[in-house]
This record gives C-alpha cells, sequence and structure tokens, in this order.
C-alpha cells in the first residue's frame, strides 16, 4: 500500500476540502434552502393539520423559485410559503443580526457595516421617490396605501404590487444612517383576518425579520408608523418603562399593567414577586388587567396570575385590556379569562398567534443566511383565534386614552 508523507497528505487534504468548499457553493441555491426547509416543516404539528395547502403552495414556490435573482426574494418567498402553515410562530429570519448597538456606536464598525452584503440586501426599485410621495398623499386614512411616518426614524411609502396582491413599503426619506432613500424595507403580504405578513429588514439593525402586522386607521400597529404623527396613538401600552405595574385609579378600581408573560428569570423573577404583592390586596370591586405590547411567554408565568384572579372573580369584576401587540400566551391568558361570567375585553383584537407553540426548534438553513423557527407543540383550544385574533367586546378609538374609555365604560355600568 502507497505512503503518504505528511506534506503530501496534507496537500490533499487541503485540495479535497478546496473541492468540496467550491462544491458546495455551486450547490447553494434559493432552491437548497427550500429543500432542508421542507423536510423540517413536514415534521411540524402545523404541517400535519395544513398539509394539503402546505404541499399546493409548495409546488407552486418550486415553480417561481428558479426565476429568483436575489437573497431578498429568496427570503420573502420562504416566509410566504410558511403562511400555508396557519401558524404564526413559524418564520424565517436572518442569520446576520446587522447593525447592533455596539456597531452604531462604532464609526469604524459602522463604515464596514455599510459594505457588508447585509447592509445591501434590500432592492431599489426603479422608482422616482418623488412622483411616488406625490401620487400617494392623496390616499385616505383608511387605505393602506399612503405615506407613514415614524419620528427619528424614516418616512415611508406604501404601494400596492397588483400581480403579488400585497404591498411594498420603501424608504422615502431617512434620518438613520442604516437606512437608505429607495430601499424597500418591507414587503407586506395579506393573510388571515385582515393581517399582513411584514417580511423585510428591522428598522435598527436591518437584520431580516419577519412577523404579523396589522395596519388601521392610518397606523402600523406593531412597528408604530402613523400617517398623521401629530396624533396620539392611544392603543400603544402605557408605562413603556416598566413591565409590571399597579395603580389605585379609583376608590373602586385598581389597575395591572402586565407586560410580560416571559416565563425565564430574571424577568420570571420580577413576575412572582409583582404577584406575590397582589395576593390579599385586591379588594375592590374593579380590577383591569392592561395586557397591550404583552408578547406572551409561557404558563409557569401566567398560571401564577391566573390562580390569583380565578378567586377575585368570583366576586368582582375583570376587565381586560387588549391590542394588536398582545400576542401568543398573552392571548391565550386573555382567552381563558373571557370565559369568565364576571370578565370582559377591551381595545383592539390581539395578534393571532396563539394555537402553537415554540420549543427551540431552530434551524440554520444549509445556505448560511437564513434561520427558520418552527413551532412543536399544538394548542387545539386556541385554532380559532390563530391568524383571527381574540376580538374584544368593547373596540376602543384611537384617539383616546383607552384606560379612561374603559372608567367611562366601569362608571356607566355600575
Amino acid at each position: 500500500m502507497p505512503k503518504f508523507s505528511m506534506p503530501c497528505f496534507v496537500i490533499l487534504l487541503l485540495f479535497f476540502s478546496m473541492t468540496q468548499g467550491l462544491a458546495q457553493s455551486t450547490e447553494c441555491s434559493c432552491k437548497t434552502d427550500l429543500d432542508f426547509l421542507n423536510k423540517k416543516v413536514k415534521k411540524t404539528p402545523s404541517y400535519k393539520d395544513n398539509k394539503v395547502i402546505y404541499n399546493n403552495l409548495y409546488l407552486q414556490t418550486l415553480k417561481e423559485i428558479d426565476g429568483l435573482d436575489s437573497s431578498y426574494d429568496c427570503y420573502v418567498l420562504l416566509n410566504k410559503l410558511m403562511l400555508a402553515l396557519n401558524d404564526n410562530h413559524s418564520k424565517v429570519y436572518g442569520v446576520d443580526k446587522g447593525a447592533t448597538e455596539d456597531i452604531r456606536n462604532d464609526s469604524i464598525e459602522l463604515s464596514v457595516f455599510e459594505n457588508s452584503k447585509i447592509f445591501h440586501i434590500y432592492p431599489r426599485p426603479n422608482i422616482n421617490l418623488d412622483s411616488l410621495r406625490g401620487d400617494l398623499k392623496s390616499k385616505a386614512t383608511n387605505q393602506i396605501e399612503g405615506i407613514y411616518f415614524r419620528k427619528k426614524y424614516m418616512t415611508i411609502g406604501v404601494y400596492k404590487i397588483e400581480k403579488e396582491n400585497g404591498y411594498k413599503a420603501i424608504v422615502l426619506d431617512s434620518e438613520t444612517k442604516i437606512w437608505e432613500p429607495g430601499e424597500i424595507i418591507y414587503t407586506l403580504i395579506p393573510y388571515g383576518k385582515d393581517y399582513l405578513l411584514s417580511v423585510g429588514g428591522n428598522i435598527t439593525s436591518k437584520r431580516l425579520i419577519a412577523y404579523t402586522e396589522r395596519i388601521e386607521d392610518g397606523i402600523f400597529l406593531t412597528m408604530g408608523f402613523q400617517k398623521d404623527v401629530s396624533k396620539t396613538n392611544f392603543s400603544a401600552s402605557l408605562y413603556p418603562d416598566s413591565t409590571y405595574v399597579r395603580k389605585e385609579i379609583s376608590s373602586e378600581t385598581t389597575y395591572l399593567k402586565i407586560g410580560s408573560f416571559n416565563a425565564w428569570y430574571p424577568t420570571l423573577s420580577d413576575a412572582e414577586n409583582f404577584y406575590q404583592s397582589l395576593e390579599g390586596t385586591l379588594t375592590k370591586r374593579n380590577l383591569i388587567v392592561d395586557l397591550r405590547d404583552n408578547g406572551g411567554g409561557g404558563d409557569r408565568n401566567s398560571d401564577i396570575l391566573l390562580k390569583i384572579l380565578k378567586d377575585y372573580i368570583k366576586e368582582s369584576k375583570v376587565y381586560v385590556i387588549t391590542n394588536n401587540r398582545t400576542a401568543s400566551n398573552a392571548e391565550q391568558f386573555a382567552y381563558k379569562l373571557s370565559q369568565f361570567e364576571n370578565c370582559e375585553t377591551f381595545g383592539n383584537r390581539t395578534n393571532g398567534t396563539a394555537a402553537y407553540e415554540l420549543v427551540d426548534d431552530n434551524y440554520n438553513l444549509p445556505c448560511g443566511g437564513f434561520l427558520v423557527v418552527l413551532s412543536s407543540k399544538r394548542h387545539a383550544e386556541y385554532m380559532k383565534i390563530e391568524s383571527a385574533g381574540l376580538e374584544p367586546k368593547v373596540k376602543f378609538t384611537m384617539e383616546t386614552d383607552w384606560v379612561n374609555q374603559l372608567q367611562n365604560y366601569i362608571q356607566e355600568k355600575n
């Protein structure tokens, strides 16, 4: 048997490694990622619930994928496929975290970032921005199309793409160093009960993200863009710097802000301490539980509060406030409370992300650019609010303080 000297062996090893790497690079494509994603999806409970719809859209996606000419288009197509699962927890994200706070605060690092792939991944369609701005100015407040502002960040124009049955959001003006005029920041795909799957970039870092959005009365209910920034958006959560808040707002009413059901420490520790302070002290006849912007968490947190409220609600009234950012375990919690006779719900429809659960099933797609997050547990009792949300008994207007609206309601009923 012939023997190789060490130098020859090392050279051959390097050669094989290089050729393998080149082969992987050549083979890597959007279809490579799609094939991998498809295999993982087929192991999920949401696939089993929506097998026919998913398989049909998968075949359509296979036809579309060959004509793609950008990573961004691939990213949008993969997330669009995920809609067939009717599972709003399962989405595809970018691996590159983009301009983190450390990068944004370092001029040298920021300069490097401005030459990175993620900085330039967003499409720049051949559109005259001045003409587009002129066209969008005439759009009514209740139309999705139009010009939206977010102070200290940017102005965007949302326009319809007829052939795609969706919308694009393009940067018209930017106050940040991360985004430039002419870039597409979001692709908005309608689904479910007036929801939009927003596929695009994080407003501060430019990382590829996908999330559930809803636009109502000229407001992006998740990201906070508004057509008229002179008006206060009262659907947003109170006390943004505090997760748990208690206020005695009248002689007969206690107010609680529950901003998270995160089931891990240190948030869980804060929750446990807050809930402990409630025991035996909720003595007034009315209790407001404000779940606005509560993105969920787990039963390990929310069940503690639920146990306290189950005792309280036997003799007193509970009023729950929700908004579009009330999601996941917080939606489940609101739904559980709404089943009690002495509980009523107010505000706006929830996020519609309640029927499935994430249990650390994350996978890097083979081409290295994307990460898929898949749910692995099904909660059948919440299927009716997935992609539909929990509708409040009384819907509040955006223009007036929601707690004040609720206090007026309580006074009228009592």
